[in-house]
């Protein structure tokens, strides 16, 4: 007969939930990664032994914080974002899902926080990815799902979730309705046809990969170094130390070119996260020459999920992690994301049939949703060999319509 276990008094209960709360309110204010257990009792008044007693260590308690608190929201959420997006009748409307992106309340900004997290924290892992696979399995993102619907459940869940954390950095802006719009009648409209491969990215951008390129040997090594140690482990926990064995070079080394660790990664963020942009403008710039910019947009999709782009997508999400509670970041993600603005409509104002309003959200859209299927792929397998064209080929149509009819 298997063991029962004891039933909790009603004080444990009241406990449990004083320092599951608590955990919330920590989080919300420092991030999963800067979560201290001392810092937990401080803020539900108990003793350091009421935690100690139910807790190994803060990723226990933060996997708890996940399964108790986080997971349900979350999922909730996205599960009613996809009906929207989708257009499944009942479900909440697109401008449901928009304002709560914009302004997430605390539960479901740490919930996309600890998708970031989880996939490099083992405890927080071991239950964040077994309750994403099932819950991707239910809305047909996984391999068994016919790769045309998946393609189209994947763009859905990568515009959702693409637009929260790039309100990380940008918290409450107004643009998501419209973006999210457009996209939902382009999933909606995509013609049911046959799957071909997807487009390969060719000689318009030659190197995928995302490299600093500064021209100065040291810089280089450390930017390098940086960005691989911080999508392992998370900006918090990316030593001087740690980056600099990366980069075969000692700690000291790092402080002959910064004078500290937050000016080594910001400059790493504004060296690559530019770098990157400009790379995506190569093949929106071939769009545009070539007349056929829906292929274009469909390969800058591939080139988000491509596996060799894997590394540098880590580092761009956690630097957007980062973002929701350090000012630093923030600052740096700001700038260049109004740096794109400009790029977008340098590339595509007078070009393609666009209005600015039209340039602005294209542009808003094009910053988010790789941040979306980032995170989608770090959980799910193949996307890169799912056809996004025949999608990015009916959203480009439907904007230029769009544009023209404003």
């Amino acid at each position: 007969m298997p063991l029962q276990p004891r039933a909790k008094s009603k004080a444990t209960q009241e406990n449990d939930s004083r320092i599951l709360e608590a955990g919330i309110a920590e989080a919300h204010t420092v991030g999963l990664d800067r979560i201290a257990l001392r810092a937990v009792v401080r803020r539900c008044n108990l003793t350091s032994g009421a935690l100690y007693g139910r807790y190994e260590d803060a990723d226990d308690f933060i996997a708890s914080v996940w399964s108790e608190r986080l997971r349900s929201p979350l999922l909730d959420f996205m599960s009613g974002a996809m009906g929207a997006m989708l257009g499944i009748e009942g479900a909440p409307t697109i401008a449901t899902i928009a304002a709560t992106v914009a302004n997430p309340p605390k539960h479901l900004a740490i919930g996309l926080e600890a998708l970031i997290v989880g996939r490099r924290n083992d405890v927080l892992g071991e239950e964040v990815r077994d309750d994403f696979a099932t819950w991707c399995e239910k809305w047909g993102l996984d391999t068994k799902t016919d790769p045309a619907v998946r393609t189209l459940n994947v763009v859905a869940l990568s515009t959702v979730l693409g637009a929260a954390v790039y309100g990380f950095a940008e918290p409450k802006l107004t643009d998501w309705n419209l973006v999210l719009a457009i996209m939902s009648a382009a999933i909606r409209e995509t013609p049911d046809t046959a799957v071909t491969k997807a487009p390969i990215i060719g000689d318009e951008l030659p190197n995928v990969e995302v490299s600093p390129g500064t021209g100065e040997p040291l810089r280089d090594a450390l930017i390098t170094a940086t960005a691989n140690v911080i999508g392992r482990a998370g900006y918090e926990r990316a030593t001087v130390s740690r980056i600099g064995r990366r980069a075969k070079l000692t700690g000291g080394a790092v402080y002959t070119r910064y004078d500290s660790k937050d000016d080594l990664i910001i400059d790493t963020l504004d060296t690559l996260l530019s770098g990157a942009v400009v790379g995506t403008s190569e093949l929106t710039v071939h769009g545009v020459t070539a007349g056929d910019l829906g292929e274009s947009v469909g390969k800058i999709y591939t080139l988000g999920v491509a596996p060799t782009r894997r590394p540098w997508r880590q580092f761009r999400l956690e630097t957007y992690a980062a973002a929701r509670t350090r000012k630093e970041p923030r600052a740096a993600l700001r700038r260049i994301h109004a740096a794109g603005i400009v790029r977008y409509h340098d590339m595509l104002d007078g070009r393609s049939k666009m209005n600015d309003d039209m340039i602005r959200l294209v542009a808003r859209g094009g910053q988010s949703i790789p941040l979306g299927l980032s995170l989608v792929e770090s959980y799910e397998t193949d996307l890169h060999d799912l056809n996004f064209h025949p999608f990015s080929s009916t959203l480009i149509s439907l904007l230029r319509v769009a544009s023209a009819g404003n």
